[in-house]
C-alpha cells in the first residue's frame, strides 16, 4: 500500500483513521503495526489483542477528522438536499456560506471531477479553514472569499445552497440559476422561512417544499431496544424552490 494512503482501522468498539506507513500506531488498545497492512481488507491485531480490519474510509469517515469551526450542515439535511434536487456527476452548484466546508464537500463528492462547486465565505478565518479541509479531503472546490449577497456573478447553476442569515438579500438568484434550477435555503428560524418564502414568490420561483428533519438513533442489544439518549433534533428548516 502506498505510503500516506488513508486507512480506516475498524474494530468492534472503536475505529481509527490513519495514514499508511511503517510505524507502530499507539492507541488505548495497544500498539498496532501499520507496516503489516499491505492492502484494504487486511487485519491487524494490537498488542493487547484487539482485532482491526483495514478498510478504505468513506468521505464521511474522513470529514469527521476535518478541522471544525462554525455550525455545520449535517448529513441528515445534506442528504435530502442532494436527493431532492437531483444533482449528480457534472452538475454545477453554488454554496453560499462555506463555514467549515461540510456542505461544499458533500456536493463536490457528488458532482465529481466533471462537475463544479463554487463556495463563498465572507469570513477570512472560515475561508482559510475550509480551504485546508478541502485539501485534506482531496476535493475539487472553488473556494472564494467574498460577500454572497452581492458578489455572485456566475450563471446557469443547477443548484444554489444558501446557508445565510438573510438569503432574500441575494438579489441575483434569478440570474444565477438556470430555468428549473433549485435554490435551497438552510434557515434555523421560522421567521426567516416566512421572509424568504415571500421573496421567492415575488421573484418568479415555485416554493416546492419546506421541511424540518429530526433524527433519532436507536440502540439494539440482544432483545432490548431503545432510543439513544442523545438525538439530533431541530437544526434548521430547509426551503426548496425552483426557478420558473
Amino acid at each position: 500500500m502506498k505510503k500516506g494512503t488513508a486507512i480506516l482501522l475498524l474494530g468492534k468498539e472503536v475505529r481509527y483513521l490513519v495514514k499508511a506507513r511503517k510505524e507502530i500506531f499507539h492507541t488505548k488498545e495497544g500498539g498496532i503495526d501499520l507496516g503489516k497492512i499491505k492492502k484494504f481488507g487486511d487485519t491487524a491485531t494490537s498488542t493487547s489483542g484487539t482485532k482491526f480490519t483495514a478498510v478504505e474510509p468513506t468521505l464521511f469517515d474522513r470529514m469527521k477528522k476535518t478541522k471544525r469551526g462554525p455550525q455545520i450542515i449535517l448529513p441528515k439535511d445534506a442528504g435530502l438536499i442532494i436527493t431532492e434536487t437531483g444533482i449528480g456527476p457534472g452538475s454545477k452548484v453554488l454554496d453560499a456560506g462555506t463555514g467549515t466546508g461540510w456542505m461544499a464537500s458533500f456536493l463536490a463528492n457528488i458532482v465529481g471531477e466533471k462537475g463544479r462547486v463554487v463556495t463563498y465565505e465572507k469570513s477570512k478565518a472560515n475561508h482559510k479553514l475550509s480551504k485546508e479541509n478541502f485539501k485534506f479531503l482531496g476535493l475539487k472546490v472553488t473556494a472564494k472569499q467574498g460577500n454572497a449577497y452581492k458578489d455572485i456573478k456566475e450563471k446557469n447553476y443547477d443548484l444554489m445552497v444558501l446557508d445565510l442569515a438573510e438569503p432574500w438579500k441575494v438579489k441575483t438568484i434569478n440570474q444565477n440559476l438556470k430555468p428549473g434550477g433549485y435554490v435551497v435555503a438552510y434557515l434555523p428560524q421560522i421567521s426567516q422561512v416566512m421572509d424568504f418564502s415571500k421573496f421567492l414568490e415575488k421573484n418568479n420561483f415555485l416554493v416546492d417544499r419546506i421541511v424540518e428533519i429530526q433524527e433519532r438513533e436507536w440502540a439494539i442489544k440482544e432483545r432490548i431496544s431503545r432510543p439513544k439518549s442523545q438525538t439530533i433534533g431541530h437544526t434548521a428548516f430547509l426551503v426548496f424552490a425552483r426557478r420558473l
